[in-house]
Parts: structure tokens; sequence; C-alpha cells
């Protein structure tokens, strides 16, 4: 029993020490949770855009001037091109250039897309106008010129009188030329008002510096005829037909609702046979293209009002004339033979239609 406290001791501390637990390899480690935020992305930058700087307008100081009536105010130097405005009679204006021909002037003008417009110098008083800089017109640019109109002149569809005519040029008015045509005696030309911007013009009709220099273009002359008139018998007289100034051989009433246009066909002779034919037409817009289609020479028509003669119209066959007549009115048209000292028969189809002139 004197061993039984020491063993007991060191029973004690050897249970005690042999029961220690190492708890480190067999443990699993808890790794802790992050959550990662997500940032929004970072804007690129986009890049900066540089507008072309508008067009300005000459840098000049304008000149003032006054009209001296009411004038048009034209996107180029035509009075075939687009009208921007009209102004009246006494207003001021300031004058900015001129064109080569010192026949128009460029003005500022606020309602023009490009702030300024062309206006017939001969209608603006200007008291410096040896100091106008000379300026382009605005026509497109190419290897033609220009020119400048001498009397007033019809454009047409093509180089002759045969083709339709889509408008008309007055005197100093400038054109843009592109070429001439083989026979050197018709111009193409830049016309706003065609469906392709472009017509013909009678080179004789055209200032131009050097005609010589201008482009030549092959052009194939068809005549756009729609009808074609029979022959018929030319060396007997024309059959009597009792029509007269008071009874025409025909009568029509153009209107909106109704017929728009007329065909009648007839013939005459000198000096024996029906030496006249009369037509009788009225209408509502005083707008009426008139055409004469025949074989050989044409008829001489006159234009009546009443019981005077209007106009003469000189008209070759195939060729088409826009008159500007006051509407609702009653007009005649009287076909002859032009030349009643020998005998001559001609048969005509006489075209009668309503247009719009702008």
């Amino acid at each position: 029993m004197r061993y039984s406290i020491p063993f007991l001791l060191i029973s004690v501390w050897f249970i005690l020490t042999g029961c220690v637990v190492t708890t480190t390899g067999d443990l699993a480690t808890s790794t802790p949770e992050f959550v990662t935020a997500t940032l929004p992305p970072s804007p690129i930058p986009l890049p900066t855009l540089t507008l072309p700087p508008p067009t300005p307008l000459p840098t000049i100081a304008p000149i003032e001037g006054t009209t001296t009536t009411q004038v048009n105010v034209r996107a180029s130097t035509s009075t075939g091109s687009d009208t921007l405005g009209t102004i009246p009679q006494f207003s001021k204006v300031q004058v900015i250039g001129r064109d080569s021909s010192t026949n128009w002037y460029q003005i500022i003008y606020s309602d023009s897309p490009t702030g300024a417009g062309w206006v017939r110098a001969e209608y603006v008083q200007v008291n410096a106008a040896a100091e106008i800089p000379v300026l382009g017109s605005g026509a497109v640019s190419g290897p033609g010129g220009s020119g400048v109109v001498i009397q007033k002149i019809n454009v047409r569809s093509g180089p002759a009188t045969s083709f339709e005519i889509l408008g008309e040029l007055n005197p100093n008015d400038v054109v843009f030329i592109f070429a001439k045509d083989e026979s050197g005696e018709w111009a193409e030309i830049e016309y706003a008002n065609s469906a392709e911007g472009k017509g013909w013009v009678a080179l004789k009709f055209l200032q131009v510096e050097s005609a010589d220099s201008l482009p030549t273009i092959v052009t194939v002359v068809e005549t756009p005829v729609n009808v074609v008139a029979s022959p018929g018998n030319t060396s007997l007289p024309a059959l009597l037909d009792g029509d007269s100034k008071e009874f025409p051989l025909a009568s029509i009433t153009f209107s909106p609702l109704g017929a728009g246009s007329m065909q009648i066909s007839g013939d005459v002779s000198s000096p024996d046979g029906d030496g006249e034919d009369w037509v009788e037409f009225t209408t509502n817009n005083g707008n009426v293209a008139i055409q004469i289609v025949c074989p050989a020479e044409a008829p001489q028509v006159e234009l009546w009002k009443m019981n005077e003669m209007v106009e003469r119209l000189s008209l070759a066959c195939g060729e088409k004339r826009y008159l500007k007549l006051a509407a609702n009115e009653t007009y005649l048209l009287r076909l002859s033979v032009a030349d009643t000292t020998i005998f001559q028969h001609t048969n005509f189809t006489l075209i009668l239609q309503v247009v719009q002139i702008r």
C-alpha cells in the first residue's frame, strides 16, 4: 500500500498526458466566404463628331440697294430657275455680288436655303455698283460655258422646232451651256423646269464668248408627231364645207370635268375650193397648246377673238405652241393657205389641248 499513492499519481499523470488530442490536423479548416462586388463597366468614350461649318456668305460688306419695282428672287441667274419669293417695290436689299454679265445681283435673302438669291440688276438701284464683286451664278460645273439670252426664246426638249416647248427664257437670262449639237445651231442648256434639268435653245439667240469651244454632241432628231394627217388628193381644190366665223367647223368648251383636248382634220385650198376653216374653243384656265400635223406645207393659223384677229401664229408641221389666253373667253382659229397667188391645197390635223403652265 506504500506504493499506492505514488502509483496513483503517476497513473493520473499518464492518463492526462495520453488523452491530450491534437485537433490541428483533424478538423476541416473553414474558409470564410468572400463576395466580390461587380462594378458597372467603365464608359467607352465616343469619338467627337465635328460638323463642317455652314457655307458662309461672302465676307464683303453688303451694298445697300433699292428695288424699283416688285422683283422675283431666283435660285440662279435665269427667269427659268426656281422662284424663292418676291420683294415689293422700294424695298431695301443687301447686294453681295453680281454675275459676270452684270445682268443679275446676288442679295442676302433669309427665305432662301442658302441665305442668298438672285434678282435682275435692272430692277435694283445701287449707288456703288462698281464695287460689287463678280460671283459665280451657281450653275453646274463642266466643260461647257455660259451664255446670255439676247431675246425671248423657247426652250425645247430637243434640237429642232419640232420638239415640245418646255418653257421660255427672257432677255438677259444667264444660262449654263452643256454642249452644242453637230449642226452648231442648237445648244443644250441647264433648265431646272424640265424633268431632266436640261433643255435646248437656238444658239443664235445666245451671246456666247466662244461658241466654237463648246463641246459637240451627236443627237438623233425624231419629230414627235402623235398623229399623221392623210395626204389625200392635193391636186384638186378642197371641197366646200360651208363653215364660217359665225358657223365654225367645230366648237368645243374645255373644262376640268369635261373635255381636255380635241383633234379635228380638215383641208383648205386657194385660189379655188374651200379657202378657210374655222374652229371655236373656250378654256376655263386660259392655257392651251396648239399643234398642227401635216404631210407637207402647214396652213396659216390666225387667232381671233370676237371680230378681230389677235395674232398670226407661225406654226411648222408638227410644232406645238403654248398660248396664255384669258380664262373662260371664246376664241377662234382661222386656218387657210399662206400664199393665195398660186394654187395650194393643204391637208392638216389640228390638235388643241388644255395645259398647266407654271
